[in-house]
């Protein structure tokens, strides 16, 4: 049993009432690339280059905010692409570790909008990223540093002053 079967925290009945505003914040990831590559690709580990052409048939992306490339849902304004109107399109096996190891806050309801669930920091996007990050120089290490350093080189243009 995985680290994040061992935590599930998921109470659909509180998540069902609530409509799943953790979903409409944004998607969370898949922070265990053995479970992940388990689910979708009968436990068959990928290269970067690999996974990158095979999630979009999925309806998946690699989240790259963090300089590690993380398996995520497509994010819209939203929120989760697989949020729908009867919740997570997803099986509940199938859901990003993220999403199983919320720990529900009933206090959610009791506001308007936003979330009070809280994430254990064993399922946060830093513990995400380093996971991620060994598994990418293990299985690549030459085309994972070629992304690392890739990102490192990216100049973003600054906003005129003032504004």
């Amino acid at each position: 049993m995985t680290e994040n079967e061992d935590n599930v925290s998921l109470s659909l009945l509180l998540c069902k009432e609530c409509g799943g505003r953790c979903c409409q914040g944004s998607p969370g990831i898949w922070t265990d690339p053995e479970r992940f590559f388990a689910l979708f690709f009968s436990g068959k580990g990928m290269t970067l280059k690999q996974l990158r052409k095979r999630l979009p048939a999925l309806g998946l992306v690699l989240w790259e905010n963090s300089g590690v490339p993380i398996p995520a849902p497509i994010s819209l304004s939203s929120g989760c692409t697989f949020l729908g109107v009867d919740g997570c399109r997803f099986s509940v096996t199938e859901r990003p570790c993220q999403c199983l190891a919320l720990i529900p806050d009933q206090a959610t309801l009791e506001r308007q909008e936003g979330c009070r669930c809280r994430l254990p920091a064993s399922f946060s996007r830093e513990t995400g990223k380093q996971r991620w990050q060994d598994y990418w120089q293990a299985v690549d290490p030459t085309a994972f540093s070629t992304f690392y350093q890739a990102g490192d080189q990216i100049d973003f243009a600054l906003p005129p002053e003032g504004l």
